[in-house]
């Protein structure tokens, strides 16, 4: 609710601090990446009227996650935004993601934010990994800022603005600082058409803006069991075995699918891609991919893919009989039209082929030279003989 002078009253928590230095990555540090966006996103929401904004730390400060929330509460917040970057285990996750509360209107509140913060971010580029609840084994909120902001009846959303770790997100924030501070405006222009905010000094007005609203539940489980459906064809392969076109069918009926990768012969997993959907809660049912092919004769192909909640689901096999290369078919059968002409023992390998071949290029070669020598030695006895011939008949007739 707003405050006595009818004020918004919003509190940004830039995530760690002090000692808890947060993801480290390529020499960026979370904590410092945090404040930077931190304070973007407050200077942009001082733009606009009756909003009171609000950090829980101004520098390099350490706070446990319950004097955080203490501290939007002891200011009467109408809402905690706190801010992070993500990072994962294999390093192989991309894209941005908001956790909120799974719990009643903190729930509502806290996606209705998101829906707004989450298409920001798929307008600037990133790759949508969606709104999600967490519980621990307690059955509260897994997040301790949520935890306790949620104890403390402060709506809250943990904003995760993309991973630190992986190649497709680093383009988002090791460009400049100002990548940062956009991060920080486009947080504070999602907040603002949140609380229908208006700036007459910038021109935005979002004081028109509904927010899309959910139906208040008790709890709103995260989805915990794999994709139901992960199915491979093979649709073709190209005339040289280089590429191989594939369609997989896959469909999450808790939510929905968010990448996909693949392996030949039980090997190493690919990358991960995304897969095609037309909102970030829902995926299209069929895919096609082109693949490239291994230099083998056979090939066993393996799709697995995640939903939502990165938990994986793998596909059928299926064995892609692959075509000789172009090169190396034009390079067979120039072999066989040239060994076709020479008579060698038909139960040789085709090593043992090339070698005869070989042995007896050179043995033709030896004759040659042979001959020559012969033949000049000749020719040079010959003229010889002719000399002591007309010597001989000289000294007659002398």
């Amino acid at each position: 609710m707003p405050d006595l002078q009818g004020n918004t009253v919003i509190v940004i928590d830039p995530g760690h601090g002090g000692e808890n230095l947060g993801a480290q990555v390529d020499g960026y540090t979370e904590k410092e990446m945090t404040m930077i966006v931190a304070k973007a996103m407050k200077k942009e929401l001082e733009n606009y009227d009756n909003v009171v904004v609000y950090l829980t730390r101004e520098s390099d400060q350490e706070l446990s996650l319950e004097e955080r929330a203490q501290f939007a509460k002891d200011r009467n917040a109408d809402f905690l935004f706190c801010l992070h970057f993500n990072s994962s285990v294999n390093h192989n996750l991309y894209g941005s993601e908001v956790w909120v509360s799974a719990f009643g209107e903190y729930y509502s509140k806290g996606r209705s934010f998101a829906e707004i913060n989450m298409r920001r971010f798929e307008d600037m580029g990133l790759f949508s990994r969606g709104i999600k609840t967490r519980l621990n084994s307690r059955g509260d909120n897994y997040y301790g800022i949520l935890r306790a902001s949620t104890d403390l009846e402060i709506p809250a959303a943990l904003i995760e603005h993309c991973h630190l770790d992986q190649s497709r997100d680093k383009v988002f924030y090791q460009q400049s600082e100002e990548q940062l501070v956009t991060f920080g405006r486009e947080d504070g222009k999602a907040a603002a058409e949140y609380f229908g905010l208006k700036s007459p000094k910038t021109g935005e007005d979002f004081s028109g803006h509904v927010n899309q609203s959910f139906p208040i539940k008790e709890i709103n489980r995260p989805d915990q069991t794999e994709a139901e459906i992960c199915q491979i064809e093979l649709l073709s392969v190209d005339p040289y075995g280089r590429e191989a076109d594939v369609k997989i069918k896959a469909s999450d009926s808790d939510g929905y699918i968010q990448y996909y990768c693949y392996r030949f012969d039980q090997g190493e997993y690919s990358e991960l891609y995304p897969w095609p959907r037309e909102n970030w809660d829902s995926s299209l049912p069929e895919h096609e991919f082109t693949v490239a092919l291994p230099e083998e004769e056979t090939a066993d192909l393996q799709v697995c893919v995640y939903n939502g909640y990165d938990l994986k689901t793998e596909s059928n096999t299926i064995t892609i009989f692959i075509p000789l290369q172009e090169e190396e078919t034009e390079e067979i059968t120039s072999e066989t039209e040239t060994l076709s002409r020479i008579p060698l023992d038909l139960s040789m390998s085709a090593s043992e082929i090339r070698a005869e071949k070989g042995s007896l290029i050179l043995l033709i070669l030896l004759i040659l030279c042979v001959s020559l020598i012969l033949t000049g030695s000749l020719y040079f006895v010959i003229r010889l003989l002719q000399k002591r011939k007309r010597r001989n008949k000289g000294h007659k007739e002398w």
